[in-house]
């Protein structure tokens, strides 16, 4: 496979669909070099996505979530191109400032942070940070009475895979009722911020949600606040599996369209915080077959990947995954079971995926693999985690 076919062009009106940004030769390659498994990085796959949103979400900064890949090599990469970055923790703050990013463009985005989360990160020079309830607004008097905050509104998107407003984010009722708290604390609220939930399939929810957001921002400015802030969060969907989605630019287009039709009036500041749409479909997997059965006429293939490691966010949001293999497209396929390399039984990635018949040592390639994987995995059973390697 020709890499060049891996990573299309803006003009490419093809819909965006999870492809390998290596082929099999090259993941051998890889794998006689690094072990296996690997997490292979495209260094142009991760400039295309952020050139993308910057031409077609113009004026908009864009702060990348560094919870979704907190790697090195990514993070190294989109500093390099004039990303900002979106941290919520301290260690997330050390890992954005070694891979050079300036506290200028660190923005903290943690509703609820413990004391300590708080402090060192405001005593570091972090000065930006969102809340969503009144007790927070506390911590910020004693730990970081100069910060700059932003109000965190709970919105709801309904083609969103994961709702994250369950959990964080005030009512829009209560907005005005935080903004008088804070004043009555003497701490500034700059913005207003939102976040329609992870995975949002139809850029559409953002007109509906930034119609509120207006609605707010008016009520804010009626009753003496001034705000020069508005976060419209994350949520940019990526492609996984046998997903079709719109070309990236046609997403941020319809998404752009809605901040101007709200807010193109104002001299507000607009940035948001995307994640998967930089990072996944710039990644793919490279596992091995370690372990080969059958189990009640189906072959199992245990792979040296799983569950608690790079497909640990599947746990959070049951992605489907494409499986690649490099045996001629005409072979016999079989109903299998794909399971991971920890004693835990329950560490089974797919009950049922069609593949040829797999020898141990066999290669397979998971595309759309850069998003919620090393991040979120954990060396259980002290099974060693994928190694991320950079390719331009």
């Amino acid at each position: 496979m020709d890499r060049s076919h891996s990573v299309r062009s803006e003009s490419d009106e093809i819909r965006r669909t999870a492809q390998p940004v290596l082929d099999f030769a090259m993941a051998q390659s890889l794998v006689q070099n690094h072990g296996s498994p690997l997490l292979v990085a495209s260094r142009q796959g991760i400039n295309q996505s952020y050139q993308t949103l910057q031409k077609h979400l113009p004026g908009i900064e864009i702060f990348f979530a560094a919870k979704a890949n907190s790697e090195s090599v990514v993070l190294a990469t989109l500093q390099s191109l004039g990303c900002s970055i979106d941290i919520c923790s301290l260690q997330e703050l050390d890992v954005a400032m070694t891979a050079g990013f300036q506290l200028s463009r660190i923005i903290h985005t943690h509703p609820c942070k413990s004391e300590a989360n708080l402090a060192g990160c405001y005593r570091k020079g972090v000065r930006r940070f969102v809340f969503d309830n009144e007790s927070e607004l506390d911590k910020f008097k004693v730990a970081a009475p100069t910060a700059k905050l932003i109000l965190r509104i709970a919105i709801t998107a309904k083609s969103s895979l994961l709702n994250l407003s369950s959990k964080f984010g005030a009512q829009p009722v209560d907005a005005i009722r935080l903004l008088n708290a804070a004043r009555s604390r003497q701490l500034d609220v700059t913005g207003l911020s939102f976040h329609l939930g992870s995975q949002c399939i139809d850029a559409s929810d953002f007109d509906i949600a930034l119609s509120t957001m207006r609605a707010i921002t008016d009520e804010a400015f009626m009753n003496g606040f001034t705000l020069n802030l508005i976060d419209i969060g994350g949520g940019f969907a990526a492609a996984y599996g046998d997903q079709s989605l719109p070309p990236t630019k046609d997403y941020c287009d319809e998404v752009y369209r809605s901040v101007r039709r709200h807010f193109g009036d104002t001299s507000l500041k607009i940035i948001a915080e995307p994640g998967r749409i930089l990072c996944a479909e710039s990644v793919t997997l490279v596992t091995c077959v370690i372990g080969k059965t059958h189990r009640q006429g189906k072959p199992w293939y245990i792979i040296d990947d799983g569950i608690y490691g790079s497909f640990s966010g599947r746990r959070f949001s049951e992605s489907d995954f494409k499986w690649l293999h490099s045996h001629a497209q005409d072979a016999n396929v079989y109903s299998s079971v794909i399971a991971g390399p920890t004693c835990d039984s329950g560490d089974i990635v797919s009950h049922e995926q069609w593949l040829p018949d797999l020898a141990i040592g066999d290669i397979l390639m998971v595309p759309s693999m850069g998003a919620y994987t090393s991040a979120s995995a954990a060396a259980f059973n002290g099974m060693p985690l994928a190694r991320t390697v950079m390719i331009d």
